[in-house]
């Protein structure tokens, strides 16, 4: 399997979009040094309370690892009572029609 793509959406509470944003930003020079991450992009909705990280991986194993991380765990630890839910996650392959 080539390149895995993610979308991870993550909506916050009302009230708590500017510190779900710095804490969303604090994870992402880390995230960007793993072995395997090719892109690693934040996203703000145009409501303000709705975040997309954009991510490309060079193989479900980097993915893997990547979930596992000290810092994903601080990350989540930070925003647990900043978002609404859970993150939406969705992993996607290239579909590619012109050969």
């Amino acid at each position: 399997m080539g390149l895995i793509f993610v979308s991870a959406t993550v909506v916050a509470k009302d009230g708590m979009e500017q510190e779900l944003e710095k804490a969303l930003k604090a994870v992402i020079p880390a995230v960007r040094e793993e072995e395997g991450c090719l892109r690693y992009d934040l996203h703000r909705s145009e409501y303000g309370s709705v975040f997309l990280f954009y991510e490309i991986w060079e193989s479900p194993t980097h993915l893997a690892a990547h979930g596992g991380t000290p810092h994903m765990q601080a990350m989540r630890d930070a925003t647990a009572d900043l978002v609404v839910g859970v993150a939406d996650v969705n992993t996607w392959e290239e579909v590619d029609v012109v050969k």
